[in-house]
C-alpha cells in the first residue's frame, strides 16, 4: 500500500511536468494573430462578392484545464470584390470588434452594407449592435439609435429594393431568454436616412429554427413565423395579421446574401447560388409544417 507521502510526491511530479512544459513553450506568455474562417456570400445584383475577415490574438491559457485559448482585440474587415474589375477588393470597411456570422448583407444600388458586430471580445455575445454604412458618402448608418435602453440586436435584415430594414430586437433576463421582443421596421426617408416606421410586439422569440423572418419579393410585407402560427406586417401598420398563406421558402429571408461560412482551401467547393435570381413569394402554402429552407436551390 502506498504511503500518503509516496502519493503527494506523484501527484508533485505530474503537476511539475504539466508546469514544465508550458513554461518551457511559454504559449502562455505570447499573444499571436490570428483569424476566423472567411466568409462570402453575393452582393444583391449578383455582380459583388461580399467578404468577412475577423481577427483576434490569442493564447494559451496558463491553466491546460481550461481547454480553450485565451482571444482578445477582436477587429474585422468586410471587403468587397466586383471580380470584373479586379482581384483586389473595390471597398474595405473595418470594424472594431467581432461580426455575428451570417449577418452581412451589401445591397449593390444602395451601396449600403449592413451587418451585426459585437462592443466586447466575448465573441457571439449579446454584447452587440446593429450597424451599416452608405459607401456613396463613406456615411455610418447609426442603427443603435433606435435601440431602447436595455435591448439587443438578434437579426437585421434589408429589405430586397434597399430601402427597408427589419431588425428584431429583445430584452434580455438573466438566463439569456428574450423579452419583450419587437420587430422594428425601418424606411429610408427623403435623407436616405433610416426611420422607425413602426415598432411591433413580437407574441415571443427564440432562436430557434421555427422562429424567423422573410422579406416579401416586392419588399412591402414581412412574414414572421413564431412556432406553429405565421403573421404578416405590412408597412405603416402597427400591429400584425394572421397569414392564411404565406411562402414555402423562408431561408434565405431577403433577395441576397447574407455572407456565409467559405468552403476550406483544402475542400475547395463551387460559389454559393445568388438567391436574387430565385427569391419569389411562390409558392406559398396554408400549412406551417411545409416551411422550409430553400438556400441551396
Amino acid at each position: 500500500m502506498k504511503s500518503a507521502n509516496t502519493t503527494s510526491y506523484s501527484s508533485f511530479c505530474v503537476f511539475a511536468t504539466i508546469a514544465a512544459f508550458y513554461l518551457s513553450s511559454c504559449s502562455f506568455l505570447t499573444w499571436k494573430n490570428s483569424s476566423l474562417s472567411l466568409e462570402r456570400g453575393w452582393s444583391s445584383s449578383g455582380k459583388e462578392v461580399v467578404q468577412l475577415e475577423t481577427l483576434y490574438q490569442e493564447k494559451d491559457s496558463w491553466n491546460p484545464l481550461m481547454g480553450t485559448t485565451l482571444k482578445r482585440n477582436y477587429h474585422s474587415m468586410i471587403r468587397i470584390f466586383d471580380p470584373i474589375q479586379s482581384s483586389q477588393p473595390v471597398n474595405q470597411i473595418p470594424f472594431s470588434s467581432w461580426i455575428l456570422p451570417g449577418t452581412v448583407y451589401y445591397h449593390s444600388d444602395t451601396k449600403s452594407v449592413y451587418w451585426i458586430g459585437g462592443k466586447d471580445d466575448e465573441y457571439g455575445s449579446y454584447s452587440r449592435i446593429p450597424s451599416g454604412i452608405d459607401l456613396s458618402n463613406k456615411k455610418e448608418l447609426t442603427l443603435s439609435s433606435y435601440l431602447a435602453p436595455g435591448q439587443v440586436a438578434i437579426q437585421l435584415i434589408p429589405s430586397p429594393d434597399g430601402n427597408s430594414l427589419a431588425l428584431v430586437v429583445a430584452v434580455l433576463d438573466n438566463d439569456l431568454e428574450f423579452l419583450k421582443p419587437e420587430l422594428v421596421w425601418l424606411s429610408k426617408n427623403g435623407d436616405s436616412e433610416f426611420k422607425p416606421t413602426s415598432k411591433t410586439n413580437l407574441p415571443e422569440w427564440k432562436e430557434t429554427p421555427v422562429h424567423k423572418i422573410r422579406w416579401s419579393s416586392k419588399s412591402d410585407k414581412i412574414y414572421i413565423q413564431v412556432s406553429e402560427s405565421v403573421f404578416f406586417l405590412t408597412n405603416g401598420k402597427d400591429r400584425f395579421e394572421k397569414a392564411s398563406e404565406f411562402p414555402v421558402c423562408f431561408t434565405p429571408s431577403t433577395s441576397f446574401g447574407p455572407v456565409g461560412i467559405s468552403p476550406s482551401d483544402e475542400s475547395p467547393s463551387p460559389m454559393e447560388k445568388n438567391p436574387r435570381r430565385s427569391f419569389s413569394d411562390s409558392p406559398k402554402t396554408t400549412n406551417v409544417r411545409q416551411i422550409r429552407d430553400c438556400s441551396g436551390q
